[in-house]
Order: structure tokens, then C-alpha cells, then sequence
């Protein structure tokens, strides 16, 4: 639906659950706020740089439902979500995190280290069961501190709940980090609404950012409350005071922001942001779930591994071959772009995609299936 906004390989691309597309104004976004000032020798340099990460800001707002100055820009997700875990007060008898084992391992890694506050990891069995709030009940107990809860799992396929399960979660006092790496770009993710706690993502994936350039969304109400450690200058409220014996807190999601900022890939990832923004996600999510739609219908349901129930999936699916081998080779002679997991062939829809891709797969799939 947007081919014509991203530079695009000579076969079908189905890889963007791994990487998205690169918009071909991506180029000049980097040279014009980023590489061009800095051969000029501006004097306002880094107030060009700096408005580049602002910009950046801007152009992912309306694409997850949030006001740009509650986005902090991050270098990548497990650097944020270790801020958040350290920066937090725990309540008396509040002993528990709860995170699911579908979860991508580096959440697992980083909420690991609570155990050193005196925490202890609670972990959800994957399965289908997860479509249903009711499946997160655990995290809906009076001795949990924190729920971490993946919006779209990447290897599962599956949506969750969220609005519904932050709900139940916030009525029972529960800290709440949603993860939208899988879904942010390619789904509708809506900040405001949702009233989590925290939002992570990265602009890698759907966002068709490039790396390095990841988010977190802080909630107004519990920002005053989060003293990070790993603070910098720009973490201060004055980043620019200058006075090595008075810190204070930025107001708001700022607080999180550390120190000396990255700025190119910033620059990179607004053109993907912008791209996605034109497009419109809630149009991007609607062709996206056709494709599927037209792609597994096509195919036997045994040979689909993983969850793809109308309203419970993102954007990618996994299927099993008889022969995975042979249909990677034919895969690949076909030019078709898609990577391997739990022992099947994954692949993923973006708003790059349209029916020509989706019939070349049917195609070159339905001899192994």
C-alpha cells in the first residue's frame, strides 16, 4: 500500500518482524539534521542535533497514542527497561514480578536482576490461553510489584488483552510495562488509552527505524515517583545549568534520559515513524490482518505453528513444512525473504506488502505443506 515510500528488495520482503524496510527518505533525514550540520561546522550544532531527537519524538507520538514529551528516546529496550526496574518504590509485601516465559529473553535478563531488591520472578506459560485476561490473573494479586506484559509475542504470534489486563492490573495497585516492539507500527497501540505504567519499544521492526533508536513511554502520574540510577545531564531537569552540586529530576518521562544523547539514529528513525504516520496505522493493522488472512487460509491448518486467531495476532506467523529445508531452499531461490523458528519458516505482513507478495508465497510454500 506504501511500496513506493521504501526501498525494497527484488523479491517479496517478509522479514520485518527482524527489521523493516528502510524509507528512502531516510538518507536525507540523517544529512540534513544530523551529517550536514556537523560538516558545516555549525555553531548551533547541537541545537540541530537536538532537534532531531525532538523530532523524532514528534513523528512517533501519534503512532502509539502519546504526547511527545512523555517519550524518552533509549537506545534499546533492555537499557530502559533496567532503568525502570531500579527507579521504581516498592511496597511493603509487594515481593513479586510477573512476566511471561514467551516473553524475548532480554526482558527475562534484565527483570532477573530484581532478585538482588528482594524480588521474585513469576513466570506465565505460553500457550493460547494468553488471548483471555483471565489467563494473568497471577498478576493480579495483592504481593505483585510489577507486570510485564508483551502486546505482541514474536515467536507466538499472538495479541494480548492489553487494555483489559492493565485494568485489572492497575485496580489492584500493580506496576505496569507493556512491551510493543511486535506490535508498535504494525498495530494499533494506544498509550493515552491504556493507562499503563510504562510503554517500551524500539523503531527496528515495524517502525522501519533502523537500530539504536528505541522509546520508552512514562505515564505522568508515576514519573514523580521514579528516581532512576542511571541518570546524566539530560536527565536533569536544566540539562544546561551547569552546577556539578545540584541534580534534580527532569519533570516526566525526561528523567529517564541519561546522558550525552545519540542523534543519528534518531534522524534515521523519524523518516519510518513519518512513513508509517502517512500511511495510517489503523489502515496499515487493516490490510496487514487481509494478507494473513489470505495467506493462512490458504495453506493446511497443520502446518501453521503459531497463534492465528482473527483479533488475537500481529503481524507475523510461523509455518512448519514437512520439510523445512527444502522449503527454505525454495524459499530462497524464489527470493523471498523470511527467517527460521522453532523448527518452521517465519515470516511477517507490513504495509510494504500487498497480494502479488502474499500469492508468490502460497505459491512456493504449497509443495511443502
Amino acid at each position: 500500500m506504501s511500496r513506493e515510500l521504501f526501498n525494497t528488495p527484488s523479491g517479496p520482503y517478509f522479514l520485518s518482524h527482524s527489521a523493516g524496510l528502510m524509507p528512502l527518505a531516510a538518507r536525507a533525514e540523517l544529512e540534513d539534521s544530523c551529517l550536514g550540520p556537523w560538516a558545516a561546522g555549525s555553531h548551533d550544532l547541537w541545537d540541530k542535533w537536538l532537534a532531531a531527537v525532538g523530532d523524532f519524538r514528534a513523528a512517533l507520538a501519534p503512532v502509539i497514542g502519546a504526547n511527545a514529551d512523555d517519550i524518552c528516546p533509549q537506545t534499546n529496550i533492555s537499557s530502559a527497561l533496567t532503568k525502570i526496574l531500579h527507579s521504581l518504590p516498592i511496597e511493603k509485601g509487594r515481593t513479586k514480578i510477573v512476566l511471561c516465559e514467551e516473553d524475548f529473553p532480554t526482558i527475562g535478563f534484565v527483570l532477573a536482576q530484581a532478585e538482588r531488591l528482594g524480588l521474585k520472578l513469576v513466570f506465565l506459560k505460553s500457550g493460547p490461553h494468553l488471548a483471555d485476561p483471565d489467563a494473568w490473573k497471577e498478576a493480579f494479586a495483592d504481593d505483585v510489584h510489577l507486570l510485564h506484559l508483551t502486546h505482541v509475542f514474536s515467536n507466538l504470534g499472538l495479541k494480548t488483552p492489553v487494555a483489559d489486563i492493565l485494568a485489572r492490573a492497575r485496580a489492584k495497585g500493580v506496576i505496569t510495562v507493556v512491551d510493543a516492539a511486535q506490535s508498535a507500527g504494525g498495530v494499533e497501540v494506544d498509550a493515552e488509552r491504556w493507562g499503563a505504567d510504562f510503554i517500551t519499544g524500539t523503531s527496528l521492526k515495524y517502525l522501519c527505524g533502523g537500530p539504536g533508536a528505541a522509546y520508552l513511554w512514562v505515564n505522568r502520574a508515576i514519573a514523580p515517583k521514579c528516581t532512576p540510577v542511571d541518570v546524566g545531564w539530560f536527565s536533569h531537569e536544566n540539562p544546561f545549568e551547569f552546577d556539578i552540586r545540584r541534580f534534580a529530576y527532569a519533570p516526566a518521562a525526561a528523567r529517564f534520559w541519561g546522558g550525552t544523547p545519540s542523534v543519528a539514529p534518531f534522524a534515521l528513525a523519524r523518516a519510518g515513524a513519518e512513513a508509517i504516520t502517512h500511511a495510517g496505522v489503523a489502515a496499515i493493522a487493516a490490510a496487514n490482518q487481509q494478507l494473513i488472512d489470505k495467506i493462512v487460509g490458504a495453506l493446511p491448518a497443520a502446518s501453521i505453528a503459531s497463534h492465528v486467531v482473527k483479533g488475537e495476532r500481529g503481524c507475523s506467523f510461523i509455518i512448519r513444512p514437512r520439510d523445512a529445508d527444502k522449503a527454505a531452499a525454495a524459499l530462497t531461490e524464489e527470493k523471498i525473504v523470511f527467517d527460521r523458528r522453532r523448527g518452521g519458516l517465519r515470516f511477517s505482513i507490513h504495509l510494504y506488502n500487498d497480494e502479488s507478495d502474499a500469492a508468490r508465497l502460497i505459491a512456493a510454500l504449497t509443495p511443502f505443506v
